[in-house]
């Protein structure tokens, strides 16, 4: 048997980069799952990429950043399935820009496809994981362990999920029902992947040079393996875990480290 068959995986943002994959691994062991992302015209390339799982996948185009339409995939995920084993929430933007600098209308974008549908969409998961006894899994990020000079929305946004996870245990500790966060490390990104600027504007995701980068599988595989095993946090990479470590016993060294790479970035 499969470790994941007979299970059910509701995935935002999982038409193209690590939500993609973790679906096609998901699929591969023996899970069903249900797609998502904003576009309906994605539809047709995604579902016959995975036609020989056919039986156990399906995709709902939803804004999850919409109430009506958060509660509409959890419907569709119902209706098509019958149970919720796990929502991973891994649908949101990233953005880069001081934030004296940034247009409002990017602040909001940020917390609404980070923050905001994540919410929406365990607010709607959650009857039904009580009845399964599953998961909710959000997808943080090492810019979650101290805020990055430049990122502040993306690393505000994360560490709220670590808020999230610290009070839905609570909540749900009586019901059986696990909830984590990976510090996710990076991965790397497919071609098209965006990111925004302060004003608003979509840009290439910046290369990252000299860092150790994990392929899309492999990220798959740590946040697969923490939902499988039940563990609440998750630190990806051994740059990660001494950066996790180090920040909490000596959160000076990490601010004045981060504080340095931030002021070299800026003359560049």
């Amino acid at each position: 048997m499969s470790r994941f068959s007979g299970k059910v995986f509701v995935i935002t943002g999982s038409s193209q980069g690590l939500g993609r994959a973790i679906a096609s691994r998901v699929l591969s062991e023996g899970g069903s799952v249900v797609l998502n992302s904003r576009s309906q015209n994605k539809s047709e390339g995604l579902l016959e990429s995975f036609k020989q799982y056919s039986e156990r996948v399906i995709y709902v185009s939803a804004d999850v950043t919409k109430p009506e339409q958060a509660k509409m995939l959890i419907e569709r995920s119902i209706e098509r399935f019958g149970r919720i084993d796990a929502l991973i929430n891994n649908a949101g933007m990233s953005a880069f820009g001081n934030l004296e600098d940034t247009e409002p209308s990017v602040i909001k974008e940020i917390i609404d496809s980070n923050l905001t549908g994540s919410l929406y969409m365990s607010h709607y998961a959650i009857p039904h994981l009580k009845k399964s006894k599953g998961s909710i899994e959000f997808i943080s990020s090492l810019a979650a362990i101290h805020g990055l000079g430049s990122y502040s929305l993306y690393s505000s946004v994360k560490l709220a999920y670590i808020g999230a996870v610290q009070s839905l245990r609570k909540e749900l500790h009586d019901y059986n029902v696990h909830v984590g966060a990976i510090y996710l490390g990076f991965t790397k990104n497919d071609t098209v992947k965006r990111t925004l600027n302060a004003k608003g504007e979509l840009e290439p995701v910046p290369v990252r040079k000299g860092l150790p980068i994990s392929s899309q599988d492999e990220s798959a595989q740590v946040v697969l393996n923490q939902i499988y095993k039940r563990k609440t946090i998750v630190v990806q990479s051994l740059l990660g875990k001494a950066n996790f470590i180090v920040n909490r016993i000596f959160p000076r060294i990490i601010h004045v480290v981060l504080l340095n790479q931030y002021r070299k970035m800026m003359k560049s």
